[in-house]
């Protein structure tokens, strides 16, 4: 098995693959509190949705999508701390099976890669407040706390703002 990464556009095919890792990456991550079936849940495995609205991306390895991950260009219906100028990735997952091998970095740097191209000058992420090890990995690769921009999209859900300048 080699343990080369690479990153693409999700394709139509990919759409049901990509939904399934979202759910049970954020079920094994303990994301999920009302369950893979819960709002949520529906959300993350709604990805036809996103396929029209945002630019879905897929990581491989050996030929499997094992990641996955959402950048919300301004306009989408799914941006939601995104500023002018900024771009806004969200729904980065990656297969448990896969945790700890750089697919989470490859993502990272392909939505990087991504801002540049499009002559963006910061990237903004939002994290739940109870996900330590997405926080340690975003801190890892340059982003920075900014909690003026903190929100709660629902009652008892904190999510914190990050961002990286390009």
């Amino acid at each position: 098995m080699s343990n080369r990464i690479s990153v693409r556009p999700a394709q139509e095919e990919d759409l049901e693959i990509v939904g399934q890792i979202c759910v049970q990456a954020y079920q094994a991550a303990e994301q999920l509190e009302d369950g893979p079936d819960g709002r949520y849940g529906q959300v993350l495995a709604d990805t036809s949705a996103r396929h029209r609205e945002a630019l879905i991306l897929v990581a491989e390895r050996d030929g499997q999508v094992v990641g996955t991950v959402t950048i919300t260009p301004e306009g989408s219906p799914f941006r939601e701390i995104g500023q002018d100028g900024e771009v806004e990735f969200r729904f980065l997952a990656v297969a448990p099976s896969a945790w700890g091998s750089g697919v989470g970095t490859a993502l990272i740097d392909a939505c990087l890669a991504h801002a540049r191209d499009v002559g963006s000058h910061r990237m903004a992420i939002c994290v739940r407040d109870n996900n330590a090890g997405a926080m340690a990995m975003y801190r890892k690769h340059g982003f920075t706390r900014q909690p003026e921009r903190d929100w709660q999209p629902v009652p008892g859900v904190t999510l914190l703002a990050l961002q990286e300048e390009l």
